[in-house]
């Protein structure tokens, strides 16, 4: 442990800091909109024609050349795999959504270069928190305990004079405060706390869980205006108006031979709202010919957020202890603050093939270490950095097609998004708000995403349906051993979605 006491002792002892691994489902692209769009992938900024286009290429909303109405809703199978040296365990959960309802209204021009200018509003899912996470394992030597001992000794504390007073100040990590109310510390004059003074554990697991059951997600309302000229260069601007609700209970517990040692729950919550601006253009660079380019550039979204958290402890006495006792804390605590997600550049390119066929292909960039959280606080910086190390560029690729067989349609398409995180990334504790009770984090490796889909058109009136398959890795940590590098689980998600849209254009 003392590298971890070192790397502790020299950064502040009271840092009031978000953790990245906190905001980043806030941060994270997905895929979502209309069926024909998840159909074809999500690649569609220089084909447009479709609303949910609104929010990747504006440009393609100026492809309207009739009113347009529509709702989308979905059923959704979120599934998740965990393998921890050997020891396999599951998280399942389904549900029903709205995923997208938007209309274009279509004002034809005609007059001189302008043919058409159009205005678009539309609502979407744009991320979905919902998800349940189990991991399970033998400890083989490794223990929370001793990354709670290392925030002890960077901040300790008389645990004979324990009061009640000491989680008002801030001045003392919280986990470390909840273990010693729990008597996590041999009563002989002169023994660490946790650890005897050979350094070995004083209660010692043999194996240890850890549960997760998220919830929310985050849900944005876009309005564009576009505009068509002369057939052959198509602009757009949306302004996105988005709100984040995001919630997650977790469990981390170890056992021994008899039974529970402990465990600690966390309950936290994330709200907010942001803005954000996405323009875009698409242009057919020879003039009859139904080759199109589609170029867009998204600002970062600007967020105002509130966290709260709270956490209690069972401990070995089999009491549980809550930082909200009116006598400890006696309220969740409350922090507010301002993150900028990373701006976002793409490019695609479309070609039909006569009124059957039609292709578009996608490239985007987005630089996560760009991710910057603002508070007036000293913790603004170090966190920044934090995310500068972790996160890195993700570059995505987008493929879709699109047949049509008279008033029938069939579509599939692909995604691949790289990884967002660094190998190496890590949860530094010590560079987290004292009240951060919740030692783990995941890295997420690369992502695929596999679509198929169909439409039906009868006159003004169309429906369409999609299927996707998103399947990623990434490596689950319950906490981070400097000195020992404790092993990470296997993770395996995938998630099964169904979609359904019925609209008319008039």
């Amino acid at each position: 442990m003392k590298k971890i006491i070192s790397v502790l002792l020299l950064l502040p002892s009271i840092l009031v800091a978000q953790n990245m691994y906190n905001v980043f489902p806030v941060v994270e692209n997905t895929i979502s909109g209309t069926a024909r769009y998840i159909g074809m992938g999500g690649s569609m900024g220089a084909l447009g024609g479709d609303i949910s286009v609104i929010g990747s290429n504006p440009a393609g909303i100026a492809l309207f050349r009739s009113n347009d109405v529509n709702f989308t809703a979905s059923v959704n199978s979120m599934g998740v795999e965990t393998d921890y040296e050997g020891e396999k365990a599951t998280g399942d959960n389904s549900y029903g959504a709205i995923d997208n309802v938007g209309f274009v209204l279509v004002n034809k021009f005609d007059v001189g270069m302008l043919k058409f200018l159009n205005v678009g509003v539309s609502y979407k899912r744009d991320n979905d928190f919902t998800r349940s996470f189990n991991m399970t394992g033998m400890s083989d030597g490794f223990s929370q305990q001793y990354i709670i001992d290392g925030l002890y000794k960077n901040s300790p504390f008389d645990i004979a004079k324990l009061d009640y007073g000491m989680y008002e100040s801030f001045g003392y990590n919280w986990l470390s405060l909840l273990m010693a109310e729990g008597y996590y510390y041999d009563y002989t004059p002169g023994d660490d706390f946790i650890t005897d003074r050979d350094g070995n554990l004083l209660w010692q697991p043999t194996d240890m869980a850890y549960y997760s059951d998220e919830r929310g997600g985050a849900d944005e309302i876009d309005f564009n205006i576009s505009a068509n000229i002369n057939d052959w260069l198509y602009v757009g601007i949306t302004l996105g108006v988005t709100n984040v609700d995001y919630g997650r209970y977790s469990c981390y517990l170890e056992n021994d031979d008899l039974g529970k040692i402990y465990s600690v729950s966390n309950d936290y919550r994330l709200d907010g709202h942001g803005l954000n601006l996405k323009v875009g253009a698409i242009i057919r660079p020879f003039r009859y010919s139904p080759f199109k380019v589609g170029i867009s550039i998204h600002t970062p979204t600007w967020y105002s957020l509130t966290e709260s958290y709270s956490a209690s402890m069972t401990g070995i006495d089999g009491y549980i202890y809550d930082t909200r006792d009116e006598e400890r804390y006696f309220d969740d605590v409350y922090l507010k603050y301002k993150l900028n997600t990373p701006w976002r550049f793409g490019i695609s390119a479309s070609y039909t093939f006569g009124n059957y066929l039609a292709i578009d292909t996608e490239y985007e960039y987005a630089d996560y270490s760009s991710v910057e959280y603002t508070r007036n606080t000293n913790g603004s910086k170090a966190q920044n950095h934090e995310i500068e190390r972790n996160l890195k560029a993700q570059h995505t690729f987008r493929m879709g097609a699109e047949y049509k067989i008279g008033d029938f349609s069939i579509r599939a398409g692909y995604n691949h998004m790289t990884a967002p995180f660094e190998k190496s990334a890590f949860k530094n504790l010590g560079n987290a708000n004292v009240t951060d009770t919740s030692t783990e984090y995941l890295n997420k490796f690369e992502k695929n995403v596999f679509t198929l889909g169909g439409g039906y058109r009868y006159r003004d009136f169309y429906f369409d349906v999609a299927y996707m398959l998103q399947m990623q890795k990434a490596d689950f940590y319950p906490f981070y051993d400097v000195d020992y590098v404790n092993p990470a689980a296997d993770v395996k998600f995938k998630d099964h979605s169904v979609m359904a849209t019925v609209g008319m254009r008039f």
